[in-house]
């Protein structure tokens, strides 16, 4: 029997879906200002389970109650250090009544397991751990570290990958496959995100006698009426891709007035909105942040005795791209046909993950494949396919063999 196959045999799939059905089942919904709407039930039982297994397990405090638990197999003075990175937030589950399977029970139905995070990406995470077991329990050889990392804070300003990053396990690390759902596919691109939040500033007045102030509001309009502008511009700088759709600018956020009472018959003093920018490779901060520069003044240009300046919330997340011949994706291609006896498929991934802090701040390659529909999360009634949860941690099985090969 080869390593392979030997490691192969050992990915139990009721204990796979077991462990998918508990993370799925404890809630960990971020709520800001509930210091008990945390990561850390979660965290507490993959640290649990890890210990379990006989892992080398270290626990960071990224936050209060937003623990990384980062477990490992394998010996980092060996040769190169393989990440598996999943994160353990989940997004809102919104009205539990507009669920069909409630949100988090983790109903098994028809070969699939129904919740919020099912897909994303509590089944990733489950995948990479029953992997790293299956291969240490199979006592084959490792010519580096395997490390299974449970990062907080994905859905929200990524401060657990952030972390990791400064951190010496974090420095360490060569490669990460990051288990998003993504079909499963091998995902080498993914777009970027600047979140712009433009702040409008005019001068109050009472709503009958307008030329007596300066509306912000008008000021904003002209800036929603030009995103198609800036999204031209800067499909113009990205690159074309064939996995990633275009650039695309996004109004998602309208607000005014920003500090006291709504009043109908006020011209408010300032407003705000915020663009959603996604980006395709190419362009670098400066010339992104350039062209929204632009369409500011134009607005403002609009709108006389109207300022218009923004900021990017969270900074930037540029878009990322890896080349096939790095090692972990010819890994990974030859995984994908030895644990499924299918080629390996490609994508790309629509918005940014931890894997976007991995390959801007480390410089590591980073290759997304994760089971679940790409379409399927922040949805009603989320779910992942017990077939395509097997599949991937026999991926992440035959991945980590091949690219830590002796």
């Amino acid at each position: 029997m080869s390593t392979l196959t030997g490691a192969l045999s050992l990915i139990d799939t009721d204990e796979l879906v077991a462990l998918t059905r508990d993370l799925v089942r404890i809630p960990s919904v971020v709520r800001p200002g509930d210091p008990t709407a945390t990561e850390a039930a979660v965290a507490s039982h993959v640290e649990g389970w890890m210990r379990s297994q006989g892992f080398d397990v270290e626990v960071q405090q990224v936050a209060p109650g937003r623990p990384n638990v980062l477990g490992a197999i394998g010996e980092a003075a060996a040769g190169p250090t393989l990440l598996l990175e999943g994160h353990t937030d989940v997004v809102t589950e919104g009205d539990p009544s507009a669920w069909t399977h409630p949100p988090f029970a983790a109903e098994l139905v028809d070969g699939k397991i129904y919740g919020r995070g099912a897909a994303d990406m509590k089944s990733g995470l489950a995948a990479a751990m029953i992997a790293a077991a299956a291969i240490k329990r199979s006592g084959a050889p490792l010519a580096g570290r395997l490390v299974v990392g449970a990062l907080v804070d994905e859905e929200g300003d990524m401060i657990g990958a952030k972390h990791l990053c400064a951190t010496p396990i974090g420095r360490a690390l060569s490669a990460a496959i990051v288990c998003e759902p993504e079909d499963n596919e091998l995902c080498l691109e993914q777009r970027g995100v600047v979140w712009a939040r433009v702040t409008a500033r005019g001068r109050m007045a009472h709503g009958a006698m307008p030329e007596a102030g300066a509306n912000p509001i008008a000021a904003l309009a002209a800036l929603v009426a030009d995103a198609p502008r800036l999204q031209r511009r800067l499909r113009a700088l990205c690159t074309r891709s064939r996995y990633l759709k275009p650039p695309t600018v996004t109004p998602t956020v309208v607000m005014a007035p920003v500090a006291g009472v709504p009043q109908s018959n006020v011209i408010p003093a300032t407003a705000q909105a915020t663009l959603d920018v996604r980006l395709t490779p190419g362009p670098d901060a400066d010339a992104v942040a350039k062209e929204i520069d632009e369409a500011c003044r134009r607005a403002a240009d609009a709108c006389p005795g109207v300022s218009v300046e923004w900021t990017p919330i969270n900074g930037f997340r540029m878009a990322t791209k890896v080349e096939r011949s790095e090692p972990l994706v010819r890994a990974m291609v030859s995984a994908v046909r030895r644990a499924t006896g299918r080629a390996a498929r490609w994508g790309g991934v629509p918005g940014s993950t931890d894997g976007t802090i991995l390959r801007t701040q480390l410089g590591i390659p980073i290759v997304t494949c994760g089971p679940g529909h790409r379409l399927i999360p922040h949805q009603v009634d989320e779910y992942v396919e017990v077939a395509d949860l097997v599949d991937a941690a026999r991926i992440y099985v035959a991945a980590a063999l091949a690219y830590l090969a002796p």
